[in-house]
């Protein structure tokens, strides 16, 4: 019998070091190891915006690889 392989997508979590701070009109964040930066107009809006963008990123990066392969 021949082994089979399936092909199914898988999701990681991948810990990023970003920072956060509050300015008068809302939220900043940014990841300056990937030269991300976002907004928000709460904390809690503003990470899921960083985590919005790092998932982002990490696709692109991903289908940019599959092109030149």
């Amino acid at each position: 019998m021949q082994p089979h392989a399936v092909k199914v997508p898988v999701t990681a979590s991948v810990p990023v070091d970003c920072v956060f701070w509050e300015e008068d009109d809302g939220w900043s964040g940014a990841c300056a190891e990937l030269a991300l930066t976002v907004r928000g107009i709460s904390f809690e809006d503003t990470k899921k915006n960083m985590e919005a963008a790092l998932e982002s990123f990490l696709s692109e990066l991903v289908q940019e690889r599959k092109k030149a392969a």
